[in-house]
């Protein structure tokens, strides 16, 4: 593991969750964020990602990428866009067959769950970020913007209470409980789970979302699609435009306009599409490796 962000040590769950299904061996891993993995049934032991450990990882990440086109850099702003959704395409990388449940795993103990830094709420928990410009790798065509972020927020308060989580960098949306910059990913996990759903845009809180299995509202633009990295659960607004899916990084002919596409009252919409689907059983993709 400790390729890339903390998203992709993340989403590796999923590859180490079916590894373990077929052979009922739990493995080895080694994790810059070891807090993903703690408590999985899938993990042996988390060992420290030490640097010359990683230095070989990646030479042979290197390697794996050859039949792995997506992660392929055609320019300095633009990746090649995988043919399958971003885990499927891992796990053929990785060697991994079966039938493959297209979600990334982490496991919390119920006591974690019962200290998440969050006060009891009669109205209910939304969590909410304002961006991810911290991200390990920022990509501006993922940023929905921080006042339309402020605007839905407006708008949620008169229903739900809001807690923003996030890095502590991040722009404080004003009328939420400021959980931002936790030390502990898993306080993240818990309060996901202690709340009623997230809305976000895509990143790793969207797949920590789906880790502890609560539903999302997640503004996805054009720059990809849901069904190569999102979940069916979720609802995933999309700008359409001709240009998409560009799967370009930080550069935009058209403004952005897919991201501007998508508009507060849309989120809205879709946080009363998702209300009566909470506490159902979350859809799930599959893929036949």
């Amino acid at each position: 593991m400790g390729f890339g962000g903390i998203g992709d040590e993340l989403l590796s769950t999923g590859l180490i969750r079916e590894l373990h299904d077929q052979t009922g061996r739990p493995i080895d891993v080694h994790a810059r964020h070891p807090g993903l993995f703690q408590h999985n049934p899938g993990v042996r032991r988390i060992l420290a990602a030490d640097p010359a450990l990683l230095e070989t990882a990646e030479t042979w990440q290197a390697d794996l990428r050859r039949p792995c086109e997506w992660q392929r850099d055609l320019d300095e702003d633009r990746q090649e866009p995988p043919a399958r959704h971003i885990i499927t395409e891992a796990a053929i990388a990785a060697g991994v067959g079966g039938s493959l449940v297209i979600r990334p795993y982490l496991y919390l103990k119920p006591k974690e769950i019962e200290c998440a830094p969050l006060p009891e709420s009669r109205r209910g928990w939304v969590a909410i970020q304002s961006s991810g410009s911290a991200a390990h790798y920022f990509f501006r065509n993922k940023e929905w913007g921080v006042n339309r972020f402020q605007e839905t927020a407006d708008s949620l308060l008169r229903k739900f209470d809001l807690v923003q989580l996030g890095a502590a960098s991040d722009p404080l949306l004003d009328g939420v409980l400021d959980r931002r910059g936790l030390p502990d990913l898993r306080m993240s996990a818990a309060i996901l789970v202690r709340s009623l759903f997230f809305v976000g845009q895509v990143g790793f809180l969207m797949h920590l979302a789906r880790a502890v299995d609560r539903r999302s509202v997640i503004i996805y633009g054009g720059r990809e699609l849901p069904e190569q990295s999102g979940y069916p659960c979720n609802e995933n607004l999309v700008g359409p435009m001709p240009c998409s899916p560009c799967w370009q990084k930080s550069l935009c002919d058209y403004d952005r306009a897919c991201l501007g596409a998508v508009k507060p009252a849309d989120v809205l919409a879709a946080v009363e599409r998702i209300l009566p689907r909470l506490g159902l059983p979350l859809e799930q993709a599959t893929a036949s490796l």
